[in-house]
């Protein structure tokens, strides 16, 4: 269980180090971005071949990589357009669906939790006692 800490502490550092790095507001949440962080973290940490030093019986090596892997795609994201309304332009329902926050926020709302529990059973489930297969008999 200590690859729970492990990928915790490292959440916490790349989240620390990221939000001035790419210009992180105040009035953002963070939160769900720890969380994401965290489970793709110890999901990716715990699949991984064991390398590197055993500290406290944890192979730290792997969750590092996934980490910095995750930190390379954010770093590498475009930051998000900016949204201009125009007055006297018509608009018509499909362009009101595009342009509607509403809409592009419960969508992306639906796929976080189910790339949070995704990942969460990706976890879980390397806890799972192996089952062997069955000895053929000679």
């Amino acid at each position: 269980m200590m690859e729970i800490v492990v990928s915790l502490t490292l959440a916490f550092i790349l989240i620390g180090g990221l939000i001035p790095l790419v210009g992180g507001r105040r009035d953002v949440n963070v939160w769900p971005v720890l969380v994401l962080f965290f489970l793709a973290i110890w999901a990716g940490g715990l699949w991984l071949t064991p390398i590197g030093p055993s500290t406290i019986g944890v192979y730290w090596m792997p969750f590092l990589f996934v980490a910095i892997f995750i930190a390379l795609f954010w770093i590498a994201a475009p930051p998000p357009p900016k949204r201009t309304n125009r007055a006297g332009e018509p608009t018509t329902t499909s362009a009101m669906q595009e342009n509607d926050p509403a809409v592009t926020t419960a969508d992306l709302g639906v796929l976080f939790w189910i790339l949070l529990v995704a990942l969460a059973i990706a976890a879980l489930a390397r806890y799972t006692p192996m089952v062997a297969p069955v000895a053929q008999a000679s």
